[in-house]
């Protein structure tokens, strides 16, 4: 609990890094921000409490003794400097579709839809690559690990130039898709999360490989486990928790696969407090690059249609996966990896401030809560014939009562019968890149 007597009254204009915000002037509710009590760390954060607040109470105790310091000096002497120490984050490059729209309200996309078919090209070539893995196992062939390197190294070159795209083409496939395509998507988040992190070059290839090959172990599980839309039996269970061993197995008798790829297939879902399988591993025996795949195949499961629950919307999966964080990932893991696909990832259905409904196309690092959207439904509910594409950052002129300008909740396609992939696919021309 904390102690009232240590809390602070901060004007927003005076927030910095390093403060500790443990109530905003309104509920926690109508801010979108996961954490609620949580030090100041990102400029996102910043730009949501400026946004959202007029004022804030931070806890002293928990504050950094430079922040408080700079509250305590005048202000001509205190700086209101954002850059970050940590090393986890860097700026997204000019080539990235969250710079893709310009600062018009009602952009071209013509920059954006390149950039995204040159990414859905890259993603096209390891689809062919992991389907040709899995047909090659179904007939007893091991796959090989030269031909992986050169997917991932694809892979990771659309992933270092354009993130924002990277994670567009984790949301346009069915969301019941079969193990390929969920493995291209764990494969692409990874390398995206391993990238905002900071990772070596060699780490990163090692990721997107074992990635791509995490859960090979699957192809040998009987069907009428792997699809059972009911709760598994206890021996059922056993058998099913068995494949990262046997994927792991597959790939040592091949013989040319790095410890770190096989740490990754064979350990993705243990997790810190031991209560994974198969082995039961925790803490320091999960390796970095095992947690980072086993966040990302976490986050898309979660994510994704299976024959025994509905997906879940993106918002409501990072929740999940914050919530559980101490005892899976890491609570400091899951908050970067929250940091590194937005609060209102790109793919996401949201409701604006007037009530229209649109998907999130991207926003540049200075706007992360007011992205750029496609507009799919108008605030009287009807579908647009002529889709817009709206930036909420931009200047309003001459708009009406109610111009949209923030989004009030992410919505969830499925409850509102909004094809969130096929919309995209259709009005960016992916379907005929892929």
């Amino acid at each position: 609990m904390v102690d009232v007597r240590h809390l602070r009254s901060v004007p927003v204009d005076q927030l910095r890094y390093g403060l500790y915000v443990v109530e905003p002037d309104r509920p926690w509710t109508e801010i979108p921000l996961m954490f609620q009590g949580f030090e100041i760390s990102t400029d996102e954060e910043l730009e949501v409490l400026r946004s959202y607040c007029e004022q804030v109470y931070v806890d002293a105790d928990r504050c950094t003794a430079d922040a408080l310091d700079a509250l305590d000096r005048p202000a001509a002497e205190s700086s209101t400097v954002t850059d970050r120490e940590d090393g986890l984050s860097t700026p997204r490059p000019e080539t990235d579709t969250a710079n893709g729209f310009g600062t018009e309200r009602y952009p071209d996309t013509a920059r954006f839809e390149r950039l995204l078919r040159r990414a859905w090209e890259s993603r096209t070539q390891t689809r062919r690559f992991v389907e040709a893995v899995f047909q090659g196992l179904d007939g007893g062939d091991p796959p090989d690990a030269s031909q992986g390197r050169v997917a991932v190294a694809d892979l990771l070159q659309t992933v270092t130039g354009n993130p924002g795209a990277a994670v567009w083409l984790s949301n346009l496939d069915e969301r019941d898709a079969p193990t390929s395509v969920h493995s291209i998507n764990v494969c692409i988040l990874a390398l995206t999360f391993g990238a905002h992190l900071g990772l070596e070059r060699e780490e990163l290839e090692q990721i997107g490989l074992g990635a791509l090959l995490h859960d090979t172990g699957k192809l040998f599980m009987p069907p009428a486990i792997r699809e059972k839309a009911d709760a598994l039996t206890g021996a059922e269970w056993d058998i099913a928790q068995r494949h990262p061993q046997d994927g792991y197995d597959i790939l040592v008798e091949k013989g040319d696969f790095p410890p770190g790829v096989l740490d990754i297939v064979c350990l993705h879902h243990e997790r810190l407090d031991g209560g994974g399988y198969p082995y039961g591993r925790a803490g320091v025996e999960l390796p970095l690059p095992v947690r980072v795949v086993a966040l990302a195949n976490a986050y898309d499961a979660l994510t994704s249609e299976r024959v025994y629950r509905a997906a879940m919307p993106a918002d409501k999966a990072l929740q999940r996966l914050y919530n559980g964080a101490d005892g899976t990932f890491g609570g400091r893991l899951v908050q970067e990896f929250i940091r590194c696909v937005g609060i209102y990832p790109a793919g996401s259905l949201v409701e604006l401030d007037n009530g229209a409904a649109g998907v999130v196309l991207g926003s540049r690092p200075d706007a992360r809560i007011q992205p750029t959207v496609l507009l799919v439904r108008t605030p009287d509910g009807e579908h647009y014939r002529k889709r817009v594409v709206l930036n909420l950052a931009a200047e309003v002129e001459n708009e009406g009562p109610a111009p949209a300008r923030h989004i009030r909740r992410a919505l969830n396609p499925a409850e509102e019968e909004i094809d969130v992939a096929g919309i995209v696919a259709i009005e960016f021309g992916l379907d005929a890149a892929g």
